[in-house]
């Protein structure tokens, strides 16, 4: 006792030491009081350190040890693979959450725009914005609400502050003419008061109007040369100067089809359709022909005329969709040749004119696109009466320059676009009216104010770095075009080589001298608008003169750097996007790489792309328009194309079709940009790691890049609007835009686990696999290794279940007996005079001598163990804490022979027991423990800042099992020569249980054990069953799509439509009978996609559906 007390006096004064060392007393403490056994008397088991472990597995079996040593290496093993998964997982990005406030910001946006009751299987639209257009009713005044339209709104209230700002003081002069222009628009007031007049005057100085009776009969050509040459209106066709298409080293003069005052032909010809939108327009013109003086029903009967010239105009006009073939279009002719084609006009006349002061002759070259239709309008000219082509001129001056009129005009505007496009009332301010007009008119020179303001030089940098990735993916991608030959395989890597990419904003806008030299010439006051808006057709007209002797410049943008949009020009070969693009949602710096991927990343594969579409396909890498695709390939691409067509011809707005001709370079391009900005994000994560993810949206970042770029998409819109853009617009509905897209997406189908048939994964993609994806190997090596080893463990699990249930069954078939008189006889009786397993149940009784407490006077047992702990706190530089830790310094035990007898006093049976160490559960309590705190000083505590551990303190316990105690034991009974009893380890196997419970207590704690073992081997049988299954559908999806892809391409891409093809998909034959309607209308395929069971064609219920047997 002294001695321990020695020991926790030494630990207490300078445990920085001690901790460090390991303590060496090999000999037995002294037991104290009187009475007590000596040393020499005693069966003493001494160990040191952890004993406890040591203690349960001497009572088992060699066999048994064998197979522990087993699970503990096995169990070893899994816990270094879960430290290091737990490890991995902790590093890894993708598993944890990204919380920082442009995070979080970010997560709410994208959370408000999401529909979460929409199977994104189903409709991934609606899932993806159904929350959005909800939240976004569409704004007094618009006809379409978007986040482009957002972002716009957002980038004219910087413009508006920049501009309106008082200490606005700018070295540039033509950034003063930009504020200029701007006050000038602002001036309400004085626009009041001059009404119509600038008006009035500019048309009588033209030569009058016969709808307001003032037209002095000036010749058809000097009106058209006024009309069209000097104010930049586009009566019949459209004048312009720009690189030439088969030599785009050098401009020529262009001419093109125009002259329609309503978006669309089909709004002239489709009369039924249009008849509201026609009237309202009728309107239009007759409202301002008498603002302008004219008296009402004289200017409706002639507007009526004017209209019914634009008619017949819209008649001989070409179909956009039919003009996608550049190369069909083009003809180069010289101004002698296009007189020939067209007489009512005297080309070389009006050219001059446009293009004064340059000198032009009959053999300067004229790009034509479209020779009929000149043709045809030069006949049109001819057969029309003079008075009506006036009035068709004028208007068209008319409709030019009205909105810079009085509010009147303004008005009269706003009906006729509230039936054209849905409009309601407008509320817009007229600052915004004005910022939009200052960005038509000096667009570069207020972009320098804007990107001065608001752009991130580093965005410029980042961009070009995303652009490049994406470059490198889509040349990838190529490679992977199995119907692609080399030869136009090699040319369309250099020609995306070579395209040039323009990012932001051009250089010369943020050099005063060069901003100033493009606006010289351009005369700006702040008290006319109206004259502002004149003097800019006159400078914009003398600019485009000045470009045709000039070659191209590559470096010259046709858009402004505050737009929120992005072009290819294929004649540069080149991409540009502005800044007023690259912005939230589009692009935001401290955004996932998933988000900035799937929004401006598609933007940028979107505009790579349009260099292979329909029409950048004709345009080599020089931007020259000329047949560089071999033959094989073209047609290939043909085909390919035509299933894209066919695909977005089949989707409907308002039971209107999409034209799938007039949107394939769009949709050519949305697929194409999608796929290369992903397969640039997947090699992006293999550079730099998977990235965190995005706090309580449940997505995983793959799923957040098509979250984002449909999130891109969100809009509204009227009906009106609808229509409008179905026959305008050369881009798919925005809906569309992102269903077909995704739909031809196997990568989006993966992410999403969109089964086969579903709408998102209709089983027909337009967009091919790419070579191997789908002979990938059925099981991954993750799933091989958490099969082998879940199979591993659960054989394992699942031997110690079967082990511990036999010695349960064991432990219920041996004889329960009690220490009495009787035992020696029923023991003597049994075969060698040995019970084999038996549970007996005695009081405790030394044998000889006694154990006696060190710490509790007249406390006896027959076992005592003695235990030294030390707790200390260990400094944990992974998880930046202090964590507790113990370890065992010192650990005694002592045994004296003891006996098990009688509770009954007057009985004298006793039953030796042999080797309880051995014994499972040994059964010791504790009757001491003390813990004792060391004092520090400050070299402790500077010991222990440099050392990372901090003391705690010593534990000191006491266990005995005591004298008098009940206690059952489990083993073997023998009756030895001398006619003494032994309770002993069993010799044919078993297990040997000491315990101060009954035999029951002793068989529920084995039950419990044997349950979790068996547990725990059904639990990882689970988890191998899932991995397993999970291994086979995924190999059963991939197999069907396979057989999918194996389909010829006539299935594909629909050969027409036969009259016993399915009514849903249009390819397969007929293959049900659908019952009880008896209708016969779709293939199988189609009716296990149905999404209810209801016949597609009355809409009853389907009772069964059996084949359809045809002879």
């Amino acid at each position: 006792m002294a001695r321990m007390n020695v020991a926790l006096q030494e630990l207490g004064n300078a445990m920085p030491d001690y901790k460090r060392a390991t303590l060496q007393d090999d000999e037995g403490l002294e037991p104290a009081g009187d009475g007590s056994a000596s040393p020499e008397s005693v069966e003493v088991g001494f160990r040191k350190g952890p004993g406890p472990l040591l203690s349960r597995l001497a009572s088992h079996s060699q066999l048994e040890l064998v197979l522990c040593a087993v699970a503990v290496s096995l169990a070893l093993l899994l816990g270094i693979a879960v430290v290091a998964l737990a490890i991995q997982y902790r590093r890894d990005p993708s598993h944890s959450m990204c919380l920082t406030d442009a995070c979080v910001r970010v997560a709410s946006k994208i959370l408000e725009a999401l529909d979460v009751e929409t199977d994104p299987c189903q409709d991934f639209y609606q899932y993806s914005c159904g929350g959005w257009i909800k939240r976004n009713p569409l704004p007094n005044g618009r006809s379409k609400w978007s986040t482009f339209n957002s972002i716009w709104d957002q980038n004219q209230a910087i413009m508006k502050h920049l501009l309106e700002n008082a200490t606005f003081n700018s070295s540039s002069e033509a950034e003063r003419k930009t504020q200029r222009y701007y006050l000038s628009c602002l001036k309400e007031q004085r626009i009041e008061e001059l009404g119509s007049q600038p008006l009035v005057e500019l048309i009588d100085k033209i030569g009058g109007w016969n709808v307001t009776g003032s037209w002095n009969q000036t010749s058809f050509m000097e009106v058209l040369k006024m009309v069209s040459g000097t104010y930049r209106a586009t009566p019949f066709f459209t004048v312009y100067v720009g690189a030439d298409s088969k030599s785009s080293n050098s401009n020529v003069i262009q001419v093109d089809q125009s002259g329609l005052f309503l978006p669309s032909r089909d709004y002239y010809l489709n009369k039924t359709a249009n008849d509201r939108v026609l009237a309202a327009y009728l309107d239009y013109m007759v409202e301002l022909g008498t603002l302008l003086g004219g008296t009402p029903e004289p200017t409706r009967l002639q507007m009526q005329q004017v209209l019914d010239f634009e008619t017949q105009l819209a008649n001989i006009t070409v179909p956009q969709a039919e003009r996608r073939d550049d190369e069909k279009i083009y003809h180069k002719m010289s101004i002698a040749e296009l007189q020939a084609l067209a007489p009512a006009i005297d080309w070389l006349d009006y050219l001059s004119y446009a293009l004064a002061p340059l000198e032009l002759a009959d053999t300067e070259p004229v790009v034509v696109y479209g020779d009929t239709y000149l043709q045809q309008v030069s006949d049109l000219i001819n057969g029309t009466d003079r008075s009506i082509l006036n009035n068709y001129l004028i208007w068209n001056l008319v409709q030019k320059t009205a909105s810079s009129l009085d509010q009147r005009f303004e008005t009269a505007q706003e009906r006729l676009l509230e039936t054209l496009y849905g409009t309601r009332k407008s509320c817009t301010p007229r600052w915004q009216t004005c910022i939009s007009n200052t960005d038509d008119t000096l667009g570069f020179a207020l972009g320098s104010l804007f990107v001065k303001a608001t752009f991130d030089r580093d965005s410029k940098s980042i961009a070009e770095e995303m652009i490049s990735e994406i470059r490198a993916a889509f040349e990838v991608s190529l490679d992977q075009l199995d119907w692609m030959d080399e030869k136009t395989r090699q040319a369309a890597k250099e020609k995306a080589d070579t395209i040039y990419d323009m990012i932001g904003f051009p250089d010369f806008i943020l050099d005063n001298k060069e901003l100033d030299d493009v606006y010289d010439g351009y005369e700006v006051s702040e008290d006319s608008f109206f004259q502002n808006m004149l003097n800019f057709y006159n400078f914009s007209a003398k600019v485009m003169a000045d470009q045709l002797r000039k070659p191209p410049n590559r470096d010259q943008w046709s858009m402004t750097p505050q737009t929120v949009n992005a072009y290819y020009l294929p004649t540069k070969n080149g991409i540009v996007f502005p800044a007023g693009i690259l912005q939230a949602p589009f692009y935001a710096r401290n955004h996932p790489k998933a988000l900035n991927f799937g929004g401006i990343g598609v933007v940028m594969g979107h505009e790579l792309t349009h260099a292979f579409d329909d029409q950048g396909r004709e345009y080599d890498k020089e931007g020259n328009l000329r047949p560089w695709w071999q033959n094989s390939s073209l047609e290939a691409f043909k085909n390919r194309t035509a299933c894209m067509t066919e695909q977005y011809g089949r989707y409907t707005v308002h039971h209107e079709k999409v034209n799938g001709r007039q949107t394939l370079g769009e949709n050519i391009a949305d697929n194409g940009g999608l796929k290369a900005a992903y397969n640039a994000y997947k090699s992006w994560l293999q550079k730099n790691g998977e990235e965190k993810r995005l706090p309580a949206l449940g997505l995983t970042n793959h799923q957040l890049f098509f979250v984002g770029f449909a999130q891109v998409w969100c809009s509204v819109r009227t009906p009106e609007s609808s229509h409008e853009g179905l026959v305008t617009d050369p881009h798919s509905p925005d809906k569309y835009r992102v269903i077909g897209t995704l739909s031809n997406s196997r990568d989006f189908v993966e992410h999403f686990g969109c089964p086969l048939g579903s709408p998102m994964n209709p089983g027909k993609h337009c967009v091919p696999p790419k070579p191997g994806t789908m002979d990938a190997p059925p099981i991954t090596p993750g799933e091989l290794l958490c099969l082998g080893s879940s199979l591993a463990f659960s054989g394992l699990f699942y031997y110690l279940y079967r082990k511990k249930a036999r010695v349960v069954a064991q432990i219920q078939e041996a004889p329960k007996l009690h220490v009495n008189d009787d035992l020696p006889a029923l023991v003597s009786a049994a075969d060698a005079r040995c019970l084999p397993y038996v549970a007996l149940e005695g009081i405790v009784l030394p044998a000889k001598a006694v154990l006696t407490s060190h710490y509790h006077e007249g406390l006896q047992g027959v076992i005592q163990k003695l235990l030294l702990k030390e707790h200390r706190l260990v400094w944990n530089s992974l998880a930046r804490s202090w964590s507790e830790s113990e370890r065992v310094l010192s650990e005694q035990v002592y045994t004296v022979p003891f006996l098990l007898a009688s509770p009954d006093t007057e009985a004298v049976t006793q039953v030796s027991v042999e080797s309880p160490l051995r014994a499972i559960c040994l059964p010791l309590e504790t009757v001491y423990e003390r813990f004792q705190q060391p004092a520090h000083g400050f070299r402790d505590l500077l010991g222990q800042y440099l050392s990372g551990e901090k003391p705690k303190g010593i534990l000191e316990t006491e266990e005995m099992l005591r004298v008098g105690a009940g206690l059952t034991g489990i083993g073997e009974l023998a009756l030895h020569p001398d006619g003494s009893l032994h309770l002993q380890p069993p010799a044919r196997g078993g297990e040997y249980f000491l315990s101060l419970g009954d035999w029951q207590t002793v068989l529920a704690e084995l039950e419990s054990v044997s349950g979790l073992w068996k547990g725990a081997a059904m639990l990882c049988a689970a988890a191998g069953l899932a991995v397993l299954l999970h291994a086979l559908c995924r190999a059963y999806r991939r197999a069907r799509l396979k057989q999918e892809d194996k389909e010829p391409d006539s299935e594909e891409i629909g050969d027409g439509e036969p009259e016993d093809s399915c009514v849903i998909c249009l390819t397969r034959p007929r293959e049900c009978v659908l019952l009880g309607c008896g209708h016969i209308c779709c293939c199988f395929r189609c009716f296990q996609a149905l999404p209810a069971r209801l016949c597609p064609i009355c809409r009853g219920p389907i009772d069964r559906v059996v084949p359809l047997y045809q002879a």
